[in-house]
């Protein structure tokens, strides 16, 4: 399928697998986001389709399927019909009947485009630990990053449980000094490598803790924060040491590109702050937390509120780029929509115990849109950032962060437009590729559980049950 154009926003696209080497950017690229990369792929040669989609094959185990393997596959599954068990197909069926009230909640139009995402999140998590960044080769591990978001579109359709076993399995991989590995084999829990550590999970995981958190369980009861103390603990304790408690940006590392760094990126400093504003929604959620994460109440929002204006004279004073001075758009800018990130009134926070979100002062539509102008591809949608050179594709995972982003800002148009592009380029068989080529071809591998996250999040954004209590 070729891509459509989204009128004024940049087509784009974003492959995660390629090598950066030389060139403006000049670092050893280790796999674009979360799992979302692994492989190399040099500039002007198109990247293979490795998967269409991943699906429960005769043996009863997962595989990647190419196109003529896929021909068999029947509409809306994930488990191919010579399956010698029937656990897969029974289990997909229990997921969609779970997910149907959640469906019936969004247009008709959009059904068929959720169920993709619904079944590649599944194919992608079943009877797992965590929710896996994609199905074959080196993107078949856990990437806390990922998982975040995955557990967060599971609360929003209704399996808040699952969401919330995901965080505490994270919560089992933390090392004692709050880090988590970058990404790690579903069946050991245990790094595949020395990849370094990732500071964005930190925050992004907080963030995932408090929409899974919001959500209600089963039984219609909160879930208990005390499940989490040691990931809560943890994280803040890694978090106010790596930012002077909030005086300095975090050090600089690998971020959702995966790449080498000698300089911090915004796809850092902005889950980190996304993250200390989590950390003081949690505490004043839940009280007995203040004392818990060191330094009480001040502690905390002190914190929270000193890394926001660190954020706001560096990266917030330069327009939001990559580098805190230079270095062009990124769609790491997408992240400040997650939630009230740098909005909160923590004197009010602090007195009434509880604060309310809002749309972050840093962060607005029509700057979202600017970066996505700038970051448009040939085919639709985004690539990963202006420093992205190795090739011209369209990555789903920056596109649809995008995406999100415009949703949660209220730019509904434009969150429609992204669905739109991204529904329009999936795979043969339904699936959300990591990628679409330049020629509006669906590339790389399929699915990504990002993207399928991506998707559900923002499709109940604009249409959830949680909308339609609002009005």
């Amino acid at each position: 399928m070729h891509g459509r154009g989204l009128g004024r926003m940049p087509t784009a696209r974003l492959s995660r697998r390629q090598v950066l080497s030389g060139g403006a950017i000049g670092l050893g690229l280790l796999g674009l986001g979360g799992g979302i990369a692994a492989g190399i792929a040099e500039a002007g040669h198109p990247d293979p389709v490795r998967s269409v989609t991943v699906a429960y094959t005769k043996s009863g185990r997962r595989k990647g399927l190419g196109v003529d393997e896929a021909r068999d596959l029947p509409a809306s599954s994930r488990v191919m019909p010579d399956v010698d068990d029937s656990g897969p197909a029974r289990r997909q069926q229990d997921f969609l009947d779970g997910c149907a009230p959640w469906l019936a909640t969004l247009p008709a139009q959009r059904r068929e485009a959720a169920v993709s995402a619904l079944l590649d999140l599944w194919v992608l998590s079943d009877e797992l630990p965590a929710t896996l960044a994609g199905g074959v080769g080196p993107w078949r591990y856990i990437w806390a990053r990922d998982a975040a978001f995955a557990a967060v579109a599971f609360a929003r359709i209704g399996f808040a449980e699952y969401g919330w076993k995901q965080l505490l399995y994270l919560q089992s991989l933390q090392a004692s000094d709050g880090s988590f590995a970058a990404r790690v084999i579903p069946e050991t829990g245990l790094a595949p490598d020395d990849r370094q550590s990732q500071f964005d999970a930190l925050g992004l995981v907080l963030w995932a803790v408090t929409e899974v958190h919001s959500a209600p369980s089963a039984n219609g009861e909160s879930f208990a924060l005390a499940e989490l103390r040691s990931l809560l603990h943890r994280t803040s304790e890694r978090l106010f040491d790596h930012t002077g408690h909030g005086h300095s940006l975090p050090p600089a590392g690998p971020d959702y590109w995966e790449v080498v760094e000698s300089r911090v990126t915004l796809g850092l400093a902005a889950p980190t702050l996304v993250g200390l504003d989590a950390l003081s929604g949690l505490c004043a959620a839940e009280p007995e937390l203040w004392d818990h994460l060191g330094g009480g109440v001040d502690g905390v929002l002190g914190t929270a509120q000193a890394f926001a204006e660190t954020f706001a004279r560096t990266f917030g004073a330069n327009g939001l780029q990559r580098y805190p001075t230079s270095g062009g758009p990124d769609s790491a800018i997408a992240y400040l929509s997650l939630s009230g990130a740098g909005a909160r009134d923590v004197s009010a926070a602090s007195a009434a115990g509880q604060g309310k979100r809002a749309k972050p002062p840093v962060l607005e539509a029509p700057m979202l849109a600017g970066a996505w102008e700038r970051l448009e591809q040939p085919a639709g949608g985004i690539k990963p950032g202006h420093g992205w050179i190795i090739d011209r594709s369209s990555w789903t995972p920056s596109t649809s962060l995008m995406g999100l982003g415009f949703a949660r800002l209220g730019d509904v148009e434009r969150a429609e437009a992204v669905l739109d592009w991204l529904s329009a380029n999936r795979t043969v068989v339904g699936s959300f590729p990591e990628k679409v080529s330049a020629d509006g071809e669906p590339v790389s591998v399929a699915p990504l559980s990002w993207t399928a996250a991506n998707v559900i999040i923002t499709l109940d954004e604009l249409y959830g049950p949680s909308r339609c209590d609002d009005g």
